[in-house]
């Protein structure tokens, strides 16, 4: 194996050349010194598993959890109702799992306000394995939402969304799949309507997303949101745009993220158009774009994989689709961010799903 390190903007660009296949990765990491106070650790968590369907608060114990810090889940089945920082190492996250989550092997990040991140697994269990003590079982007396007011917001904004429905108890919270809004706080005001106070990340993905209303007893329900309309603002890591257009009867919300294709990494700094095209999302389909030529155009059902690339533990900052054909793309964020590039990860799943 063997790479190379270039220097640019405060990151090393490190091309790692893997004996397998032709597959090139570019690796991305802070300079020794460069924002080295801003990037959090993350040492153990407890509990570290739960069941589908459960209920749990999760500590976090590290080092450099920065004031605004907060934890996410880039998996749609898991639902962050609050994240608190008691400490510069420790934090705590609520979380809610869906009563449909698979067994398998998650990523919990932690990020800091300037996007530098740590990430460790968390396991959901088979619902046949031992309950957690922090966990608690579902019933089915599940809320109902009516109407969410405001319907949208915009990234970078801060919004007071009026929830109604029935069937809401007392503790209930608002939590979203898209990783990119933080709910600040949830206001129960009667059985048929919540206020949530939420913030939305100025790099959050834009297009809908799922709202969910959880009760304490954990029986939950979804409903749409929506960032953005129109074309949205660029952010650090993904220029996302969502558009909506109005046909005889449906609406159909596309979704563009500029990447670079690692395939041609070397072009990335030799020949930068080169090597950048855009990954689009429209109706339900996703198309790879590079010099004006579609490179490929898929249905969710023929796509294997969209994951992040990890070695040893360690997230790259790039990921891969695999198609059911076999082949394998390999992309990373233009803007060379990791936490960008989840992002984008994060975004195609929601919307392909």
């Amino acid at each position: 194996m063997r790479s190379y390190r270039i220097v640019v903007a405060g990151l090393a660009i490190f091309f790692v050349c893997a004996c397998m296949g032709q597959s090139v990765w570019l690796v991305c990491a802070p300079l020794p010194g460069a924002e080295a106070d801003a990037t959090p650790k993350i040492a153990s968590i407890q509990p570290s598993q739960a069941q589908p369907g459960s209920h749990v608060t999760v500590k976090i114990s590290g080092e450099k959890f920065l004031s605004g810090a907060y934890a996410t889940f880039f998996d749609p089945a898991i639902h962050v109702l609050a994240t608190r920082r008691t400490s510069e190492t420790a934090m705590e996250v609520d979380i809610v799992i869906g009563a449909a989550a698979k067994a398998q092997s998650v990523i919990l990040y932690v990020s800091n306000p300037s996007g530098e991140s740590a990430q460790t697994a968390f396991t959901i269990a088979s619902a046949n394995a031992e309950p957690t003590e922090a966990s608690t079982s579902s019933p089915a007396d599940s809320p109902v939402v009516t109407k969410v007011d405001p319907p949208r917001a915009e990234p970078g904004s801060k919004q007071s969304l009026k929830v109604t429905g029935k069937s809401f108890k007392e503790g209930a919270k608002v939590a979203f799949s898209n990783p990119g809004i933080r709910v600040l706080e949830t206001q129960f005001k009667k059985s048929t309507q919540l206020v949530a106070q939420i913030e939305v990340a100025s790099n959050a993905p834009t297009g809908k997303t799922g709202l969910f209303v959880i009760n304490p007893d954990d029986s939950e329900v979804e409903t749409s949101f929506e960032i953005g309309g129109g074309v949205a603002k660029k952010s650090g890591a993904v220029t996302a745009k969502a558009t909506t257009s109005t046909s005889t009867s449906t609406n159909t919300a596309t979704q563009q993220f500029s990447v670079y294709n690692l395939g041609d990494a070397t072009s990335i700094f030799q020949h930068p158009g080169q090597a950048k095209g855009q990954l689009v999302v429209k109706s339900g389909k996703l198309e790879y774009n590079q010099d004006g030529k579609v490179v490929f155009a898929v249905k969710p059902g023929d796509i294997q994989e969209i994951a992040p690339n990890v070695f040893f533990g360690l997230n790259t900052g790039t990921f891969h689709i695999i198609l059911d054909s076999g082949k394998t793309y390999n992309f990373v964020s233009s803007t060379l961010t990791p936490a960008d590039t989840n992002s984008i990860v994060e975004s195609l799943r929601t919307a392909l799903k």
